[in-house]
């Protein structure tokens, strides 16, 4: 296979991104489809939700399967087991783990997928992908499905009330985009013109991050639904799928989540967020390239955000 060849799969078949968004889930599926439903939560992602979820989610017959957990096969081989033959739907509501798991019970059950996030942590709503991991919370690999999600509702006043490390964590996700693009494809004029899209797509969420990112937060804290926090969550969970969609292998995963993946084998580290250890990784990734500019505007940056700068700065507010 040449090395230009890529498969682009650029988002979802629909992305509805608006206070009242669940409502569209009846926009797209019938009573009858409905009733047949699996709805895959955790416990405070539903609880969360449940102010905003349209009246569905009561419909008779439906398939409520609460799930702690990673996205693991034994997990999703367990829950594939508690559906019924006549399910007509997966419908996800919560942060990435969960939403990986929900996407790869659809697959198996070759039924379309509702991605509801609840936190705006990583772009596991949008990505047509799942990261597995062993029962131990390793990462082991991701697995790139052959369809995109059909369907994903963004109810921003959810994620205004989660909690705040979620966001910060999202923040440091998907900055990642860029720094690893650019080692990706250190030479983009040689590569199908979608990597170059998806490179362009990552630095405007880069600096619309860097410039945004601060008020977002602030305007987080103070349970204020603004412009600001709106960019930053799209950012987060469309721009940073879009990303990737692009560029493939050349716009996804490079040293900063390869440090990522590493510190997942360490038991302490299980607590700490996905995002917090990915941007502690471009940290690590600019010191191994001598990038000595790109690491002094990143710390700065950290320093605002509150983002971690040093390793035994990853664990704070998780406790």
């Amino acid at each position: 296979m040449n090395h230009t060849e890529i498969r682009v799969v650029t988002g979802p078949a629909n992305y509805f991104s608006h206070a009242g968004s669940l409502e569209r889930l009846t926009d797209f599926f019938t009573p009858e489809q409905l009733s047949h439903a699996v709805w895959v939560y955790g416990e405070r992602a539903i609880a969360a939700a449940r102010p905003y979820l349209p009246e569905a989610f009561e419909r008779a017959g439906a398939k409520h399967l609460p799930f702690t957990g990673h996205c693991s096969e034994r997990h999703v081989a367990q829950l594939a087991h508690a559906c019924n033959d006549d399910r007509q739907v997966v419908i996800g509501v919560g942060g990435g783990a969960l939403l990986d798991t929900a996407k790869a019970l659809a697959r198996r059950l070759a039924l379309p997928f509702v991605a509801i996030p609840t936190i705006a942590a990583t772009c596991a709503a949008w990505t047509p992908l799942s990261v597995w991991y062993n029962d131990a919370g390793q990462a082991l690999q991701f697995e790139i499905f052959d369809d995109a999600n059909f369907l994903v509702l963004v109810e921003p006043r959810i994620i205004l009330q989660a909690p705040d490390d979620y966001l910060l964590a999202g923040i440091g996700d998907t900055l990642a985009k860029w720094y690893e693009a650019v080692v990706l494809a250190p030479q983009p004029e040689t590569l199908p013109l979608t990597v170059r899209l998806g490179i362009n797509s990552a630095c405007a969420i880069r600096d619309l991050l860097l410039d945004s990112s601060e008020q977002a937060l602030a305007d987080k804290q103070q349970r204020r639904l603004t412009q600001a926090f709106c960019d930053v969550v799209d950012a987060i969970i469309a721009g940073g799928g879009m990303v990737g969609g692009l560029g493939e292998r050349y716009t996804r995963v490079a040293a900063a989540h390869a440090v990522h993946n590493g510190l997942t084998v360490l038991p302490q580290t299980e607590k700490f967020l996905h995002g917090t250890k990915v941007a502690y990784g471009i940290l690590v990734q600019s010191a191994l390239l001598g990038q000595d500019d790109v690491l002094a505007q990143l710390i700065t940056a950290y320093r605002r955000f509150h983002l971690p700068a040093r390793l035994s700065e990853t664990g704070r507010g998780y406790s």
